[in-house]
Formats: C-alpha cells, structure tokens, sequence
C-alpha cells in the first residue's frame, strides 16, 4: 500500500493540470443537425403470403413491421469551399412473426433508404435485402440487419436540415394494397 501512496502527490498534481486544461476548451455551437430519418406509413409494415394461394391467416410466410431507423452523421466539409459530404450510417430494426404457412423458419426481407430534398426530390434510392431466420420453436423477434451507409454530397450553405432519409419494405401492388385496406379497417 505505501505503494500506491508514494505516487499520489504526482497523481494529483496530473489530474489538477489534466481538469485545468479541460477549461481551456470552450463549448462551441452544436454540430449541424443530421437529417431527419422517417418510416413510410404505407410501407412500414410487410405480410408475406404463399404464392398462389389464399389470402388468410394460414396462407402467411411472415410479417415484419419496422421499427427503428437509427444512427448518426459526421460532415466532411472543405472550409475553403463550403462543399463536401455527410457520412450517415444508420441501423435498420424491424420486428419480425413467422406465419403458420413459414415451413422453413426463414424470411427474406427487402426494404429501401431514400435520401430527399427540400422539395422531396428522391435524390438516391438504395435497395437492400436480408434473410431473417427464426431458430427452433422461435415465431416472434426483433432483427436488425448489417449498418447502412450513405454519403451525402453538400453544396455551400447545405446541412443535415436540408434533406430527409426515409425507410420502408419494397412492396408490390399487392401488398401496398393489403396494407392500404388493412389501416383502412377493411378486408378482402
């Protein structure tokens, strides 16, 4: 133990020199905002269904309903120019119920991140697609899949605030239209 104790005036005299130059650095402004991230109502949720078959309860594969789209941003801005790019790395999450119709304990899932805008234009639209597997007796859970990574070109005077990332299943008529009537409260 004396130790330890012999070290301890020079330890405090560190940390004493370490807090002090911590008030050095003043707080500055917060950093430009990312853009905001949005699920598509319509395109939020996805009920897989056999091919071929029926429409009921027992001809579904799967449903997914997605339910966090999270991450963060980081600007690489040239302060000669005031162009550059923001880095977004987001995770996707969805909550996942294997159908009665789901033989091979298996669902695979494709879902879009748009980049939008002021005025909503989709300026890049990326696909993406994984296979969720729902282990032994396993008919719920929560799947999130790898990070998604997009780069944003900036022009002078643009931030995070100027556009808008949006998330959602990449359906068919079929089932966009399943959905539609679904919130809507009528069924087939």
């Amino acid at each position: 133990m004396t130790h330890l104790f012999a070290y301890r005036p020079a330890v405090i005299a560190m940390m004493t020199l370490a807090l002090s130059a911590c008030g050095m650095f003043t707080a500055s402004a917060p950093p430009p905002p990312c853009p905001d991230v949005s699920v598509l109502g319509d395109a939020a949720i996805l009920t897989k269904f056999i091919e071929g078959r029926g429409r009921d309860l027992t001809d579904v594969l799967y449903e997914a309903r997605l339910v966090d789209a999270a991450g963060a941003c980081d600007y690489n801005v040239k302060k000669e120019t005031g162009e550059g790019t923001l880095a977004v790395e987001m995770a996707v999450s969805m909550e996942m119920a294997r159908g009665p119709a789901n033989r091979d304990g298996k669902a695979l899932v494709h879902y879009f991140v748009a980049v939008t805008g002021k005025n909503q234009e989709v300026l890049n639209k990326q696909d993406f697609a994984g296979t969720v597997e729902f282990t032994g007796n396993r008919s719920q859970l929560r799947w999130t899949d790898e990070p998604v990574y997009l780069s944003i070109p900036l022009k002078k005077g643009q931030a995070g605030s100027d556009f808008r990332i949006y998330v959602g299943y990449d359906l068919n008529q079929e089932e966009l239209e399943f959905n539609r009537k679904q919130a809507s409260g009528t069924r087939r």
